[in-house]
């Protein structure tokens, strides 16, 4: 099976159980019981999420459902990890909060929200001067974050495209799925904290205040996940 794009596609889904071996429930807690065992059939909701790697029935424990999300073609993803492989770009910027990835099931693909990594691109620009790409060095943060801001400079989109391929090789190196390949991500200059909501006290993203944060953003943003 291939997706829309003609990448291979392995089947992904939450992974139920039933045998000798399994329990026919929880003792003393019928609720917990009809949410987890299927009553028409009797198999144990497992939570953990599978996917099927080749022919021969082979099965590798993706994640935890509750740390998934599903996609609109039903496939899941799992953002924290992403999260994490996406991290190691040179143009994230972890203490600024690092990069929030986002899917929901009216997406066919992830996107994400990232806090770049002023001092990388200012040496990134240094670079681009000396290539002879028609564009000037940038003098400070200041200059930096009104490209940002503006979203539509030539600047920009050569921002974008250099720190979208480094995403697509991060995302080769670690091993993700070709559902889990960013379609767009948002710069952002103004760091996540604890103190403006958008990170907990032991520094976890706070997605919805993120969100809610750079609404406008995240609108543009998300359309780029949507196919047709």
């Amino acid at each position: 099976t291939v997706d829309v794009e003609g990448n291979k596609v392995f089947g992904r889904g939450e992974i139920l159980v039933r045998g000798a071996n399994v329990s026919l429930g929880y003792y003393g807690m019928p609720e917990t019981t009809k949410e987890v065992f299927q009553k028409d059939d009797g198999f144990f909701r497992t939570g953990d999420i599978g996917q099927f790697m080749s022919s021969d029935g082979s099965i590798r424990l993706v994640d935890r459902k509750k740390n998934l999300v599903k996609l609109k073609g039903g496939e899941y993803i799992a953002l924290e990890r992403m999260e994490m492989v996406y991290g190691n770009s040179t143009f994230v910027d972890a203490i600024a909060g690092g990069i929030c990835c986002y899917g929901d099931g009216d997406m066919d693909r992830p996107v994400a929200l990232l806090q770049l990594n002023k001092a990388v691109v200012l040496q990134w620009a240094k670079q681009q001067t000396k290539k002879a790409n028609g564009i000037s060095g940038l003098e400070d943060d200041d200059e930096l974050d009104n490209i940002v801001a503006a979203q539509d400079s030539s600047y920009y989109q050569l921002l974008q495209q250099a720190v979208m391929n480094d995403l697509a090789n991060e995302h080769k190196k670690g091993g993700l799925s070709s559902l889990e390949k960013l379609r767009g991500v948002v710069f952002l200059t103004e760091p996540w904290t604890a103190e403006n909501g958008c990170l907990t006290a032991a520094n976890k993203l706070q997605r919805k205040a993120i969100i809610a944060t750079h609404h406008q953003q995240f609108i543009a943003v998300r359309q780029k996940g949507i196919f047709g």
